[in-house]
């Protein structure tokens, strides 16, 4: 007869261990002696669920059909206004039993715990003692009551890996010893992150299982899998709108909610009508979960929260990013971005993060089957265009040279593949711009790229920020009249031509017309952020663009230089102080095929000026009086700035 060992085994071993026993061991050899059968293997996949199921089941029951010896059972996700002391867990989850004694929990030292006021600072390096977040959590979590906790952390600081193999694999463990249940609800902002997810809760199951059975692995696979479920916020923020009391009872079957890349209250209102549900059922939540936000530009959302209520200090942790992989990072010009892509090694792969589905198609057009293309399947206009994600990347490697993408994909997803030696970023707001940097996690020291920032201050023609201050504006107008009263929605609404203001009211992405109530719905997070937004652009256009950049990304604007092609220096380098015609001048600058003429219009000495300003040389025009052929032409000279 063939022992079947899946879930008894896996229990068995922890018994082993409290008990000195080896049980195990004989299921082991009991395994490879009668090996399951495909039918039987079927079977042992839903047996966990099963288990669980039943200690759900156990715990429904009333209080006197229990048996006295029984040890008591938590229900999924339930707890008590606030979390017991590590005595009361112990006389709570095994009254039967001897006491065990609680471990000792670090202490996070004081240093480590950054002030909400300073979130968005870096941490001096000296005091960084820590490069993950297990490591600076250490085994706080075990003891979090309900309430708020803050993960700040930079790109790959580990914040899902302690989602995951801490915080998971602890409740698994202690449904295991005690019986004890308190599920994980991760919720996170596109399908490519719950994809993302999904994998990484399957590759920590077997990893931790590594060399055991195939049933061992696939039992504790079927654990993770019921200890953590990944939920998209689209998918709350439906439940809550269509059945608000089903949402609560779904909600009692998780002792945690994680709000997985929780810029998405601020960063995604902007062309959302629904992130403000969602936020509202997290604060709710508080109450009675334990909730955690985490996010590597949260600085925003973190603000919002404390307008509500004020973390504890000793809930918040923080590390900065960490750019050590990065080698060099230039401010490159638009116009450039195909001849610098087509100038890389041919053994090097790049990822490119450009603004809209349009660019897509243009990139498409340029480099057809040697690059993926990737957008939102959520996209309206663009999302069925071009490949899938599996398409684009697989096992977190390229499967082409190039990669173009929006935003979809510069968000918590990863990339480690030691050929892709190139980020490019054409976004303008520094949030985006910082997702789409931690894209790439280096495998190791050696595991090195370059970036390339794009320079709105460059070549406004190829996306002007008046024109992006422009849009925002116009997104603006129909729900900002509407929230002024019925007055100023009146004056808005015959402030053109109907068919245009009902386009204008009917595209605006933060407000819609709500039916079942008779009046119109405005997201109050997107009016936020989109006047957020605005104050950047204003910023941007007041100063410069490379000035709040700097602000706003401090430590990716140090050392950021503008990128100059070597076959200019020499151009510049063979004509230095030597004057030419003037025709004969730019002739020969277009012949570099570096600065390029904006819709067939001739650059002028100032445009010229302007790109040539990263070489330190101007154009300056003279006159020659001698008597030969150029006497009283114009003439132009190269000299040093």
């Amino acid at each position: 007869m063939k022992m079947k060992m899946p879930f008894d085994g896996f229990y068995l071993k922890l018994l082993d261990e409290q008990n000195g026993t080896h049980e195990y061991e004989e299921c082991l050899r009991n395994c490879k002696e009668n090996p399951l059968t495909e039918e039987e293997q079927r079977e042992w996949t839903e047996s966990p669920r099963a288990a669980i199921a039943e200690l759900e089941q156990l715990n429904a029951e009333p209080e006197p059909t229990r048996q006295a010896a029984e040890p008591e059972v938590e229900a999924e996700g339930t707890s008590s206004p606030q979390t017991p002391e590590p005595a009361e867990l112990q006389e709570g989850c095994c009254a039967v039993q001897e006491a065990e004694e609680v471990p000792e929990v670090e202490v996070v030292p004081a240093e480590a715990i950054v002030p909400l006021g300073q979130i968005g600072e870096d941490a001096p390096a000296e005091k960084e003692r820590w490069a993950y977040a297990s490591e600076l959590i250490g085994d706080a979590f075990q003891h979090w009551g309900n309430g708020r906790v803050l993960l700040d952390m930079g790109t790959g600081r580990g914040k899902n890996e302690f989602i995951i193999k801490k915080l998971v694999s602890w409740r698994v463990d202690e449904m295991l010893k005690k019986t004890t249940i308190g599920r994980v609800l991760c919720l996170c902002p596109l399908n490519t992150l719950h994809a993302e997810m999904l994998q990484r809760r399957t590759e920590a199951a077997i990893a931790e299982v590594d060399g055991e059975p195939m049933e061992i692995a696939m039992t504790n696979d079927a654990f993770y899998e019921n200890m953590l479920e990944v939920r998209t916020y689209q998918n709350i923020e439906t439940k809550y709108r269509n059945d608000p009391a089903s949402l609560k009872k779904y909600l009692t079957g998780f002792k945690y909610i994680v709000a997985d890349e929780c810029h998405y209250f601020t960063d995604f209102s902007s062309y959302g009508i629904n992130t403000y549900l969602s936020l509202e059922v997290l604060q709710k939540a508080e109450a009675d979960h334990v909730v955690i936000y985490m996010s590597a530009t949260g600085e925003e959302t973190y603000k919002l929260l404390e307008e509500t209520s004020k973390t504890p200090e000793d809930r918040i942790y923080k590390l900065p990013q960490d750019y050590q992989h990065i080698k060099q990072k230039y401010f490159y010009s638009r116009e450039n971005l195909v001849m610098m892509l087509k100038c890389l090694p041919e053994d090097e792969k790049a990822v490119i993060f450009v603004s809209s589905g349009g660019d897509l198609l243009k990139m498409k057009e340029i480099f057809g089957d040697t690059a993926a293309y990737y957008c939102s399947e959520n996209n309206p206009k663009y999302g069925k265009m071009f490949n899938k994600l599996t398409e684009c990347v697989k096992d977190r490697e390229l499967q082409k040279r190039y990669l173009f993408t929006t935003k979809a994909f510069g968000i918590g997803t990863e990339i480690k593949d030691r050929t892709v030696k190139h980020l490019y970023i054409d976004q303008w707001k520094p949030t985006d711009i910082i997702q789409s940097t931690g894209r790439k996690r280096p495998l190791d020291v050696d595991d090195t790229c370059t970036v390339y920032f794009r320079d709105y201050d460059a070549d406004w023609y190829y996306g002007d920020l008046k024109k992006f201050k422009a849009i925002v504006i116009e997104e603006l107008r129909p729900a900002v009249a509407y929230l002024a009263g019925a007055e100023a929605f009146e004056v808005f609404r015959n402030s053109g031509k109907p068919d245009s203001i009902n386009n204008k009211i009917r595209k605006c992405k933060i407000m819609e017309f709500d039916d079942a109530k008779g009046e119109y719905r405005v997201n109050p997070l997107g009016v936020r952020q989109l006047k957020r937004e605005l104050e950047l652009l204003n910023e941007m256009l007041e100063t410069s663009y490379k000035q709040v950049f700097a602000k706003y990304a401090p430590v990716l604007a140090e050392k950021t230089v503008p990128y100059r092609f070597d076959s200019v220096v020499d151009w510049i380098n063979a004509h230095l102080n030597q004057p030419m015609l003037k025709e004969d001048m730019y002739e020969s600058i277009r012949a570099l095929k570096v600065f390029k003429e904006y819709k067939g219009r001739p650059m002028g000495q100032d445009a010229l000026n302007r790109k040539l300003q990263i070489y330190g040389v101007k154009i300056i025009t003279v006159r020659e009086f001698k008597r030969n052929e150029n006497r009283n032409k114009t003439l132009w000279k190269l000299i040093r700035i």
